[in-house]
């Protein structure tokens, strides 16, 4: 793979057949030799960070104490009738403790205050990448790392005409002030990414599970690779390392 430095690697929650936004995925990610760590996040009624993806009810509902009672919880996911919801609060030691990234993907913007609060809390702006909902953070928290989530799939102009996507996402990431541009796989290919390098922005891209497609992106020379196949991936690295 030529002398292009490897990408980040990113586990996706859920990676390698772990249940989603649980303690067991996360672990799996660090185990695996994973450099970044994703979890998603929404708040209970309470302002509680919890580790879900999609919302519920239940969310607006209850406070975090109730919510996390197995009947209540039950009712989110069948997977909550044996394990607890998972909270930020429960997971950002476990990063700290074994130094690795984390990726904090905010499903909604009332996410973001809960979010940022805690992560100052426990002194980790520096190891923590946001992503997802991140309206108006970088002009309100300049010391963490905010990626800007690009439409995941192009116009019909801008399939014929691609410079003009590529121009339109990096000119929105410098104007963001955005650490760098958080892309689908498919809408990334290289001129993108030298363009928004040129600009000064980091490249990551999602959810890449495919190896071929693993491949051709790494020498594109993205910054940031987010897979389920964590295994795959660290395999790859290690093949382009001997």
């Amino acid at each position: 793979m030529g002398t292009l430095a490897f990408p980040m690697i990113g586990a996706h929650t859920g990676c390698d057949n772990t249940p989603y936004n649980t303690v067991e995925s996360f672990m799996e990610g660090i185990r695996l030799g994973a450099d970044v760590i994703e979890v998603d996040l929404r708040v209970a009624r309470d302002g509680t960070v919890v580790l879900l993806h999609d919302d519920s009810p239940y969310l607006h509902e209850y406070d975090y104490e109730d919510l996390n009672s197995l009947p209540v919880r039950s009712r989110i996911s069948p997977l909550y009738e044996r394990l607890e919801i998972v909270r930020l609060a429960d997971v950002l030691p476990i990063a700290k403790q074994y130094g690795v990234q984390l990726n904090l993907d905010l499903k909604t913007t009332d996410a973001i205050e809960p979010c940022i609060r805690l992560v100052r809390e426990h002194e980790m702006a520096g190891q923590v990448y946001i992503t997802g909902s991140s309206d108006g953070m970088t002009s309100r928290n300049g010391d963490f790392r905010v990626v800007f989530n690009t439409a995941t799939k192009l116009t019909p102009e801008e399939s014929a005409s691609y410079s003009l996507f590529a121009e339109k996402v990096c000119r929105e990431g410098v104007e963001g002030r955005y650490y760098g541009l958080n892309m689908h796989h498919a809408t990334c290919r290289r001129e993108v990414i030298e363009l928004a390098h040129r600009n000064g922005l980091a490249v990551w891209v999602y959810t890449v599970n495919d190896p071929d497609t693993m491949k051709q992106l790494i020498e594109s020379g993205v910054d940031a690779m987010t897979t389920k196949e964590v295994s795959r991936l660290i395999a790859l690295k290690n093949l382009s390392l001997s």
